[in-house]
């Protein structure tokens, strides 16, 4: 329970840290975190009549965007895949739960 903190913890506060590297089990662990947090978020705080702010709305998506694009790093993907992960976020999250590519020699 402690080490899934410290992930949620260390994934929160690296939301502006585009640079370095994501493993798969951290990214699943904070995806899966963010999931429930909105879930939570939408079924208490908001309602038929009301709207999600945009400060909310901030607060849930920039984490998950930077920790896609540590993981996009780590996958060995191009940089190019992040306007993907812009575009059409949810047909990126499989494939970066898939293993990191193997490097070329």
């Amino acid at each position: 329970m402690n080490s899934l903190l410290q992930i949620i913890k260390s994934c929160l506060l690296r939301t502006f840290n585009y640079q370095g590297r994501e493993g798969r089990t951290r990214y699943f662990i904070f995806l899966l975190f963010q999931l429930v947090w909105f879930c939570s978020y939408l079924q208490w705080f908001t309602g038929p009549e009301h709207e999600i702010s945009l400060t909310a709305l901030l607060l849930f998506i920039l984490p998950v965007f930077s920790c896609g694009v540590r993981r996009i790093n780590d996958a060995g993907y191009s940089r190019g895949v992040i306007v993907l992960l812009l575009v059409a976020p949810y047909l990126l999250f499989p494939f970066l739960l898939f293993p990191r590519s193997r490097e070329k020699t």
